[in-house]
C-alpha cells in the first residue's frame, strides 16, 4: 500500500488498524537494505538426500503426504556464498532458499565489493534503514472472564460471519482445525501473547512459533494490533463473545510488515516469512497483506505486472502451493481507488485471493477485483469484510473491523478446519472442493470469483469423493479414478 494514501486507506475501509509504537524513529542514510542474489548452489555441503537438515520433520512429512519430491529449490543458499558476503562488512538479515538470495544490510561502498564476487549474480537496493527507540503507547485493560450466559450465540459476535460460509455445521462434525497448523504473515500481534482470547491457544501449547522478519527477533508481539485482530478471526475461543474458524488449530506468528515506511524490502521479508512457515511444515497460510506502490515510486508496480509471474511474492505463492501449502491472502482494497484490481500476491496462481462481501453478502465497494493481467479470474473467493468481529485493545472488547484483512483470514481459519477433516487429500483437491461448492461456482466473475464458499458442501462433496474412490479400489469392474 502506498504509504501516502495509508490515511485515506483508512477512512474509506479501516483496513490497517495499527497501534504505532515507535516514539522517535529516523532514516540512517549511510545504510541500506539490498537484495543479493547468487549464481548457484554448487558445490553446497546441503543435499536433497539429506533434507532433516534443513527442513522439519512436519515439513518433510506434508511433501511426502502428497507426493512432493524434494528439490534443489529446497537447499539453503550455499553458507561459503554467506561467508564472502560477510568478509565484505555486510550484515545478513535473512536468506532465501526458493530464490537462492540474501536481503543484506550495508554501505554503497561495500556493495562495490560485493558485486565484484564471483558467486554475485544481481544485486539490487530494496529499502532504507531507520533506526528508533521502541515505546509503547496503548495500554491493555484486562478484564475478568465471564461465564457464557445462557441463549447466548455460541461464536459470540461471529457467530453470522461464520454462518455465512456454513461454518458452523462443519464444526459441529468436530472438525475445527485440530492438527493442523496454520501461519500468519502480518505486520505484528500486539498484545496477542496476553488477550484472553487466545489463553487456549498458549494453554495447550499452540502459539508455537514467531519470528521477526522486520527486526530479526523473536519478539512479534509488538507494533501492530492488526496481525492480532486477524489471528482473532481464525484463534479467538471465549464462547459466547468470540469464537473463530479455526480455534483449535496451532499458529505461527510471522511478521513481515513494517509499519514505518513502504519499500520492496516488505515483500522480501514477505518471502523469507513464506519460506520460514514451509520450513516449519505450516498447511495454511494466512496474508492479509499486499503490495502495488511503494514510498519510493521506482520501485512501483503497474497494473500490467499483477500477471502472476512479475512480482517475486506471486512467484513465491505459487511456490507454496507446489510445497503443498494454501496460501490464503487478502484479495485488496483498491476497489473504489483508481488502481481497482487485486495486488501481489493475490495475482498469483497459487494464493487464494478472497475478495471481501458486506454483512448481506453483497459486494464492497472497496474490494479489489480482477482479471489478472495475463486475463485470469480473480478474486477466487469472497467473505464478509465488512462488520467483522475482532479483538480490540479494550479487555474483552470488541471490534468491528473492515477490509479484506479479515475476509481473507474467514476462509483461511475454515479451511485449516476442512483440511482436517480429510488430511490424506492434496491442498489441490481441497481448493478444488471449496471452487466448486461455492455460490458461483458455475459462472465465476471478477468481482467476486467463485463466490461465498460453503464448507459444509465442500466437506460432503470432498466426503463423497473419498466414499466413491473407496468403493472403486475394492471392485474390480470399475477403473479408478485419479
Amino acid at each position: 500500500m502506498n504509504k501516502q494514501k495509508l490515511w485515506q486507506h483508512i477512512r474509506i475501509i479501516a483496513c490497517i488498524l495499527t497501534w504505532a509504537l515507535f516514539q522517535n524513529s529516523w532514516e540512517n542514510p549511510d545504510l541500506q537494505f539490498y537484495w543479493v542474489s547468487f549464481t548457484d548452489k554448487t558445490e553446497s555441503p546441503f543435499s536433497i538426500s539429506r533434507p532433516d537438515e534443513f527442513l522439519s520433520a512436519r515439513a518433510i512429512e506434508r511433501r511426502k503426504k502428497q507426493g512432493i519430491p524434494i528439490t534443489e529449490d529446497d537447499l539453503p543458499v550455499n553458507p561459503y556464498y554467506l561467508i564472502q558476503l560477510k568478509n565484505t562488512g555486510a550484515e545478513i538479515q535473512y536468506s532465501s532458499r526458493w530464490f537462492n538470495g540474501v536481503n543484506i544490510l550495508c554501505s554503497s561502498e561495500i556493495v562495490k565489493k560485493i558485486k565484484a564476487l564471483s558467486c554475485v549474480k544481481t544485486v539490487s537496493a530494496i529499502g532504507n534503514y531507520y533506526v528508533y527507540e521502541l515505546v509503547p503507547k496503548a495500554k491493555y485493560r484486562q478484564k475478568k472472564i465471564q461465564k457464557k450466559k445462557p441463549g447466548t450465540p455460541y461464536y459470540g459476535a461471529g457467530e453470522k460471519q461464520i454462518r455465512r460460509m456454513d461454518g458452523v455445521a462443519l464444526h459441529e462434525k468436530g472438525y475445527k482445525g485440530k492438527g493442523m497448523m496454520v501461519g500468519v504473515l502480518d505486520a505484528g500481534f500486539f498484545l496477542a501473547d496476553r488477550m484472553p482470547f487466545f489463553d487456549s491457544l498458549r494453554l495447550s501449547g499452540r502459539l508455537v512459533f514467531s519470528k521477526d522478519f522486520v527486526e530479526q527477533d523473536e519478539s512479534v508481539f509488538e507494533t501492530s494490533i492488526h496481525g492480532t485482530q486477524v489471528l482473532s478471526v481464525m484463534a479467538a475461543n471465549i464462547p459466547g463473545r468470540l469464537v473463530g474458524t479455526a480455534p483449535d488449530a496451532t499458529y505461527a506468528c510471522i511478521k513481515t510488515e513494517d509499519i514505518r515506511d513502504e519499500y520492496r524490502m516488505e515483500e522480501y521479508n514477505w518471502i523469507a516469512g513464506l519460506e520460514y512457515a514451509d520450513q516449519l511444515g505450516v498447511d495454511v497460510v494466512n496474508s492479509s497483506v499486499g503490495y502495488s506502490l511503494f514510498t519510493n515510486k521506482k520501485m512501483n508496480y503497474k497494473i500490467e505486472d499483477m500477471d502472476g509471474a512479475t512480482c517475486l511474492s506471486s512467484e513465491a505463492a505459487e511456490m507454496a502451493f507446489a510445497k503443498g501449502m494454501i496460501v490464503v491472502t487478502s484479495a485488496g482494497n483498491e476497489g473504489n481507488l483508481e488502481w481497482q484490481r487485486v495486488v501481489c500476491p493475490a495475482d498469483s496462481e497459487g494464493a487464494l485471493a478472497v475478495g471481501a462481501v458486506n454483512a448481506e453478502g453483497e459486494k464492497t465497494n472497496f474490494s479489489s477485483i480482477g482479471p489478472t493481467a495475463d486475463g485470469r479470474i480473480k478474486p477466487d473467493l469472497v467473505a464478509q469484510g465488512e462488520e467483522v468481529a475482532v479483538v480490540s485493545l479494550r479487555g474483552l472488547d470488541l471490534h468491528m473491523a473492515k477490509g479484506t484483512s479479515f475476509s481473507a483470514p474467514l476462509v483461511a481459519g475454515m479451511i485449516a478446519s476442512l483440511w482436517q477433516a480429510f488430511p490424506e487429500k492434496k491442498n489441490s483437491e481441497i481448493v478444488e472442493a471449496i471452487k466448486r461448492t461455492a455460490s458461483r461456482a458455475g459462472h465465476p466473475n471478477n468481482s467476486i470469483g467463485f463466490g461465498i464458499p460453503d464448507f459444509f458442501e465442500a466437506w460432503k462433496y470432498l466426503k463423497s469423493n473419498l466414499e466413491e474412490n473407496s468403493e472403486v479400489r475394492v471392485s474390480k469392474a470399475v477403473p479408478s479414478y485419479k
